[in-house]
């Protein structure tokens, strides 16, 4: 079995390092910033544009959100080792599926090194649902439903549980953390 794992928001903290840089550099709008509940900017930064936020994001500060000292989420760095020893045992196979800008990809390949996350094959891509893999756990509702609906092997979405996707949480197979992996799709 050939499993997708992508990287922000499910194993990078992205949201949070997002919202404490905000925090950081402007405390003036800390208090506009809202719980995120959809990738939508704006909805949770009402008081930038989306290409504000975008500026922000991926020209200002890119370095500190996809770089090496970049968070980690706990559990994942947790689970990791484990995730690792069971596929190597059951024959399955680890695959890095992330969607990062070009300016993000060395970064991102720095990071997971820096926190031994060691795959099997990495794929950079927006067009998820292209990368041959069986499963695709991922927190972006649109790259699940876009992977549930072209999957080039029929693969099937999980969702990583976080604010911005309990509308997918409904219609998919959710998971709270990465070991949950070998117990709710493998029952292992």
């Amino acid at each position: 079995m050939r499993i997708g794992i992508d990287c922000d928001g499910v194993l990078r903290d992205f949201i949070p390092d997002l919202i404490n840089k905000i925090k950081e550099i402007h405390p003036e709008l800390a208090y506009g910033i809202r719980v995120p509940t959809s990738w939508d900017w704006e909805e949770w930064l009402p008081f930038w544009t989306e290409e504000e936020t975008e500026k922000f994001v991926f020209e200002d500060h890119f370095e500190e959100l996809f770089g090496p000292e970049a968070s980690v989420i706990p559990s994942s760095l947790e689970d990791w080792p484990k995730l690792k020893e069971w596929a190597t045992n059951h024959g399955h196979e680890l695959i890095l599926v992330s969607a990062q800008r070009e300016n993000c990809k060395e970064l991102t390949t720095q990071w997971l090194q820096r926190w031994g996350f060691v795959f099997d094959e990495m794929h950079y891509t927006h067009k998820k649902w292209s990368v041959d893999v069986d499963v695709l756990v991922d927190d972006s509702p649109a790259k699940l439903g876009a992977f549930k609906k072209k999957s080039i092997t029929g693969g099937v979405p999980i969702v990583y549980r976080q604010t911005w996707n309990t509308k997918s949480q409904k219609s998919k197979i959710t998971i709270d953390r990465l070991s949950d992996i070998m117990y709710v799709c493998f029952g292992n």
